[in-house]
């Protein structure tokens, strides 16, 4: 059981970095781990998921348990998905999380019933928590419109008590207000000034004691303590961006600020009018018995009018009277998939216009500077609409995951290529990636080639493949060339790989559409 008794403002889930990213670690600890003692199992079960396909990383931690402890105890407990005592068992919403259904919706309702304090989380003696952060991020991203993650890390986290709304969100405003009286400083400073000021307030009593000592740090200078809280406030923010997008409920406008979804407005209502705003007095079992079944909360898509309203919207051909509700409910969701086809079909017809070659341009620099949520996925993206702009392609597929609005939402699985284009006389696969030196070349040198391989076995044309990185690392160019030089039967012969640092794509790029080529 956590305290919140040194916590002074709203944390995010940093473990792991998407809600999505849950579901195949439960699916191990389900299939190899269910029914065992949970403490005596945490090294066997990082090792399980170490050794798994989908694991990113590269380095065995130096504690596998305590990295174990963080991929469950986390954000699987807190959100109900899991139960660790007596025995390793899923619950009903962990089941529903692995059988990915509808997912959108079980998101909703597993993020909106976490609260603080709870069960899980005892008071603190000197803050006030009494808050659903999800239910008053939702809150605040529709009154004000849109909400970007820079006001996220400075203002929402001081919101421990939703009684403290209005406070939260006149602060935004005035930030707000103030940036465009205030144009003699850089946007930066601005924001580090902003940091400094709120960082003083919520950290008052620590000021005053000149306690600046941090967990992370012997240094216990005052510049130190700002940089290691601002940087804290700032991955919670990150977070909470990127798990509330999970519910598809909110989305992300052309200055990459979450926006509510115009598909979902009134989902949003319903659950804002319908959701109690205190976080619930319940003993254990009853927290438990009401965080692990996801039928406990309400979403508009379990009223049986509302949700034929939504159906009709999107179809008025079909017929919903004598569907019962979870059919009803599978059918909506099918209905949504197929909105979300035709608006990435939509989108690539449009970027053949090239009426927005400034604003690809524009996210590459964002996407160097770091100044876009998640560099990883935007990356991705915008090479894509990149690709489709440049108008040759017969087929082109980015195998990212978009939301209802066409938006980027996760990156593509690790089985798949990033983008996949057909040019009709030979087909093209492009890899991307954020990282650097010798990580670049560790994560890499393997998955290209393989998906490379992969391209050239079920085309009967040429195949190339092209990857870009911000730079290219040495041993990663040294393992293309030669991959090029001699024939590897798993790689499909000769590889045809070009690398390319962004400087060189975005060069590239520009020429083409310069040229007309």
């Amino acid at each position: 059981m956590a305290s919140l008794s040194k916590t002074k403002h709203l944390f995010g889930f940093t473990s792991p970095r998407t809600i999505e990213k849950i579901i195949p670690e439960l699916d191990i600890l389900s299939q190899q781990f269910s029914g065992k003692v949970w403490r005596e199992n945490q090294i066997n079960f990082f090792d399980a998921i170490f050794n798994s396909k989908f694991y990113e990383g590269t380095t065995y931690p130096q504690d596998p348990a305590l990295a174990a402890r963080d991929r469950i105890t986390r954000a699987p407990k807190a959100l109900g998905f899991v139960q660790l005592k007596p025995l390793i068992q899923l619950t009903k919403a962990g089941n529903q999380l692995v059988n990915q259904k509808r997912l959108p919706e079980l998101f909703t309702k597993q993020l909106l019933k976490f609260q603080l304090p709870s069960p899980y989380h005892t008071q603190s003696p000197t803050v006030d928590f009494n808050v659903r952060p999800y239910l008053e991020l939702l809150r605040l991203i529709n009154e004000l419109g849109s909400v970007s993650k820079t006001e996220i890390a400075l203002f929402f986290l001081q919101l421990v008590n939703y009684h403290k709304f209005d406070e939260i969100k006149n602060k935004i405003l005035k930030f707000r207000e103030a940036r465009k009286k205030n144009r003699s400083v850089s946007w930066k400073t601005y924001v580090s000034q902003e940091f400094e000021k709120q960082i003083s307030i919520i950290f008052k009593d620590e000021l005053r004691a000149k306690n600046f000592r941090t967990r992370e740090s012997s240094d216990t200078s005052f510049k130190k303590f700002l940089k290691t809280k601002e940087g804290n406030m700032r991955d919670y923010a990150d977070a909470f961006f990127r798990y509330i997008r999970g519910t598809q409920l909110v989305t992300i406008d052309k200055n990459l600020h979450l926006k509510i979804s115009s598909l979902k407005q009134d989902s949003v209502n319903f659950l804002l009018e319908n959701t109690d705003r205190n976080a619930l007095n319940l003993s254990l079992v009853e927290y438990e018995n009401y965080l692990f079944d996801p039928d406990q909360l309400i979403v508009l898509e379990d009223n049986r009018e509302l949700i034929n309203t939504k159906i009709k919207d999107l179809d008025e051909s079909i017929v919903i009277d004598s569907l019962a509700i979870d059919d009803a409910k599978d059918l909506l969701n099918n209905l949504e998939i197929k909105r979300k086809t035709k608006t990435i079909e939509e989108t690539i017809n449009h970027l053949k216009l090239r009426s927005d070659i400034d604003d690809i341009l524009d996210i590459f620099e964002k996407i160097k500077k770091r100044e876009v949520p998640d560099a990883p996925l935007f990356l991705e993206w915008n090479v894509w609409r990149a690709f489709a702009a440049l108008n040759h392609t017969q087929a082109i597929e980015g195998n990212f995951i978009v939301d209802l609005d066409g938006m980027p939402l996760n990156t593509a699985p690790g089985k798949n290529p990033d983008i996949e284009i057909n040019y009709g006389t030979f087909s093209c696969i492009v890899e991307v990636t954020m990282s650097s030196g010798e990580t670049q070349f560790n994560m890499e040198n393997s998955s290209v080639p393989r998906h490379f391989g992969d391209l050239v076995s079920k085309v009967d044309h040429d195949a190339y493949c092209i990857f870009i990185a911000p730079k290219i690392s040495e041993s990663t160019r040294a393992h293309f060339f030669n991959l090029n030089r001699f024939s590897t039967k798993r790689y499909g012969g000769k590889k045809k790989n070009m690398p390319m640092s962004f400087d060189d794509f975005i060069f590239f790029f520009q020429k083409r559409i310069t040229h007309n080529f």
